[in-house]
């Protein structure tokens, strides 16, 4: 397979794979309390507070996207906001210890499905399959120059679009 054919494999790989896992695990939430969106904001403190411009890059949403997406999230007490101390200005938002707990068990629920679809690839091409897609998503972390540069040239020819 030449360049351009792994590109084109690639580019419909990543579509579908993007598509349908976010529709596994919108259907299973569902069921619950939360969005999607609202889930990848609550996985994404799970790591620790965060202040909201990083979030919205972490999550992937529009900062007033995100603000709305925190609000709904505070006013459930799943998360709150809180002074940086060591930048008075800068608010963080932080997971409340009931947003941590449903966090965790949303996120067993998720790691089921993940290990279901798993289960679809020969067990012999499993770990090699889940060293890939990890090298593929630290290739895409928010905090990278490499991804901002690739996400600004997205948006580069759409005037006062894009801006995170």
């Amino acid at each position: 397979m030449d360049s351009n054919e792994q590109v084109l494999s690639a580019r419909r790989s990543f579509t579908r794979m993007a598509r349908f896992f976010h529709q596994l695990l919108r259907e299973k939430l569902t069921c619950g309390p939360l969005t999607i969106q609202q889930f990848y904001t609550l996985e994404s403190l799970e790591g620790g507070p965060r202040p909201m411009n990083a979030l919205a890059a972490q999550v992937g949403l529009h900062q007033s996207t995100l603000t709305r997406i925190v609000d709904r999230l505070e006013r459930d007490g799943l998360v709150a906001r809180r002074g940086n101390p060591k930048e008075k200005r800068r608010v963080e938002v932080v997971l409340t210890e009931e947003g941590r707990t449903l966090y965790r068990s949303l996120d067993r629920e998720c790691k089921n499905v993940a290990s279901e679809m798993l289960k679809v690839v020969p067990e012999d091409a499993r770990q090699a399959c889940v060293d890939a897609m990890d090298l593929l998503s630290r290739s895409m972390d928010p905090d990278s120059e490499r991804f901002r540069a690739l996400l600004k040239s997205c948006c580069g020819d759409r005037k006062g679009e894009g801006k995170r």
